[in-house]
């Protein structure tokens, strides 16, 4: 088997772990070619040059180089392997792949080949969500340090200060043929199941329904924010007083003056957004431990479309 391993040097741990992904993918009888993955140029080139030989592509990174690759895998039409190596790794999470080294290694050769959708907001592409408000704020929040010596717990502290100084917002929502106003603090428009470090954004999202999961939280006192805080963490639902709810394939979110959108952690575009999904788009490596949760949330009562 013959693999093109790209590696995101700067994602935390992606320059200390190189060395050891490239072993450990060798150990299972995989040649690899090692290339670079900090830039979408490096991406691209790298793909151009070697997609067509290659069994299989695995990404050394985190979401946000995911996220920055998708457009390039998806054209390269080659099964993807994740090897988890960001801070958050929320879709490494949502699709159960090993967050150690060897065992993400180990999937990326006996791993399934599974097809997942694709989010794009404007000219865009994300796997987690693109969102508006609090999680712009919180990754403006975001240093370095703080990324690679706290991981993932370095994104409470950052919600923490960007909830004290995030202003509420209106936004116009349209989607099939329905249009609505919310007044909100946070609006998440999710294609994969978890944010933000092991958020989630529904309970029965999934990465591979054909749907966008999208939420609106209205803006909350602290004490009505942590309450609904456990809540919010395992996913909203429509129970869940000031959060609205809906599916769709896509919306248009107009928010009067221009607004950041953070996907995938990074603030690559604006308001006003289209936002769809794309099906099937990448066909990425899963354990089989994936598809048990994938029936689970296929048999959960989501409710009504809109609340």
């Amino acid at each position: 088997m013959l693999a093109l391993l790209l590696i995101n040097r700067r994602s935390r741990t992606g320059a200390a772990n190189a060395a050891e992904v490239r072993d450990a993918l060798r150990e299972h009888g995989v040649t690899v070619i090692v290339r670079d993955a900090d830039s979408p140029a490096h991406v691209d080139a790298a793909l151009k040059a070697h997609s067509e030989s290659v069994d299989m592509v695995v990404v050394g990174g985190g979401d946000g180089t995911i996220g920055m690759a998708a457009g390039a895998l998806m054209r390269a039409e080659r099964p993807v392997a994740i090897v988890p190596l960001g801070t958050a790794n929320d879709l490494a999470r949502t699709l159960m792949i090993p967050p150690d080294i060897a065992g993400a290694c180990r999937n990326a050769v006996e791993g399934r080949a599974h097809a997942i959708d694709l989010g794009q907001c404007n000219d865009v592409y994300f796997v987690n969500v693109a969102s508006l408000g609090l999680p712009v704020r919180a990754s403006k929040y975001r240093s370095a340090l703080a990324k690679r010596w706290l991981g993932p717990l370095g994104y409470a502290g950052n919600v923490i200060s960007a909830y004290r100084q995030t202003e509420p917002f209106n936004a116009e929502l349209i989607w099939g043929g329905h249009r609505k106003s919310v007044h909100t603090i946070q609006l998440v428009v999710g294609n994969g199941r978890y944010f933000g470090g092991g958020l989630a954004v529904a309970r029965d999202a999934m990465p591979d329904d054909g749907n966008l999961d999208i939420y609106s939280l209205a803006p909350q006192t602290p004490l009505a924010m942590l309450a609904k805080l456990p809540a919010i963490v395992r996913g909203p639902d429509h129970e869940l007083t000031g959060v609205s709810l809906l599916k769709a394939d896509a919306l248009r979110v107009n928010t009067g003056e221009p607004m950041s959108i953070n996907t995938d952690g990074e603030l690559l575009t604006e308001t006003p957004a289209d936002i769809r999904i794309i099906p099937g788009a990448l066909q990425i490596k899963v354990p089989e431990a994936y598809f048990h949760l994938a029936e689970s949330a296929a048999s959960a009562d989501a409710g009504p479309t809109y609340n």
